[in-house]
């Protein structure tokens, strides 16, 4: 499932196994990224490699997006938490939040129907 900055304060619903993709407008070249706010994703969700990273133009210094995967681990209810920031400014505030509520359900198994 895609989602975006339009999706911010929603619940998601996912099966387990499906891949949950968050694309976000950004710019690293500023020192900013995207991270998940604790470090660590929800319990039902697993983080898939480091964020992707497209820059709009080919300028340098140009803005783009990126892109966080996570896959659904296991059932559970949690929000997924999301801060654009620089790291190295300790006690400084994000530039900005994102959060979501991920539900996770089991998938159901065609042979128990």
């Amino acid at each position: 499932m895609n989602i975006s900055e339009s999706d911010t304060g929603k619940t998601i619903r996912l099966k387990k196994g499906e891949t949950l993709v968050v694309t976000l407008q950004g710019n690293v070249t500023t020192g900013y990224r995207w991270e998940i706010e604790s470090q660590q994703p929800p319990p039902h969700l697993q983080q898939i490699g480091h964020p992707e990273v497209t820059p709009a133009s080919e300028l340098a210094g140009a803005p783009g997006t990126i892109v966080l995967k996570f896959t659904a681990i296991k059932a559970g209810q949690a929000p997924l938490k999301l801060i654009y920031h620089r790291a190295w400014e300790k006690g400084v505030p994000p530039a900005k939040t994102y959060e979501v509520t991920v539900v996770v359900e089991e998938a159901k198994n065609a042979s128990n129907a």
